[in-house]
């Protein structure tokens, strides 16, 4: 294609010419699609379809002066919209399973038909099992963790209470934190 009539076909695109954009679509719709070629074929056309809606919204941003740099910029939009795709994918996988209400059909001594009362017995279980996860880590990161999570000091507040740089406690605490997350069988008393 001759540079001056693919600068018409943009000149077209940016006014909205019906004509230029089926023209960008037929050229280039196999290109954009082949970057979805592992999703199924029903999400493939709408994420083929959510490209080209946001490069006929966004063509005043296209600076190029040839067919290949408009093919690498609708490219560049595939990718991120295939890259917001994986990651909702990756979320949905995440929090995938039964809905709220299915779980309380199917549960009626889950916790929210409970009495919103604490038991005096549970707070003892935790209270106890508390103190054997604190005594798991060293002195200074139990003290740490408690302060933090239990008494809900800032690691702000506790290195100004120390007297130590606040990346110090910071450090304890993760470090601690990192040794509470591992399964029981590894832990060791420190």
């Amino acid at each position: 294609m001759v540079e001056e009539d693919f600068g018409a076909r943009v000149a077209a695109l940016r006014r909205g010419d019906q004509d230029a954009i089926a023209w960008m679509f037929t050229a280039f719709a196999g290109d954009v699609e082949r970057c979805f070629r592992r999703r199924p074929p029903e999400d493939r056309r709408d994420l083929v379809q959510d490209v080209f809606v946001t490069a006929i919204i966004r063509i005043h941003t296209f600076q190029g002066d040839r067919e290949a740099a408009l093919r690498a910029w609708l490219r560049s939009i595939a990718f991120h919209r295939w890259h917001h795709r994986w990651e909702a994918d990756l979320v949905r996988q995440r929090y995938n399973g039964p809905a709220l209400e299915q779980l309380l059909e199917l549960n009626p001594s889950h916790s929210a038909f409970r009495d919103p009362a604490t038991d005096p017995a549970a707070e003892v279980a935790s209270r106890e099992e508390v103190i054997t996860l604190l005594g798991q880590l060293t002195p200074r990161q139990a003290e740490v963790v408690r302060a933090h999570v239990l008494e809900g000091r800032s690691t702000q507040d506790i290195a100004d209470s120390w007297g130590v740089p606040r990346e110090r406690v910071r450090g304890l605490y993760k470090r601690g934190m990192a040794r509470l997350r591992r399964p029981r069988q590894t832990l060791r008393p420190a």
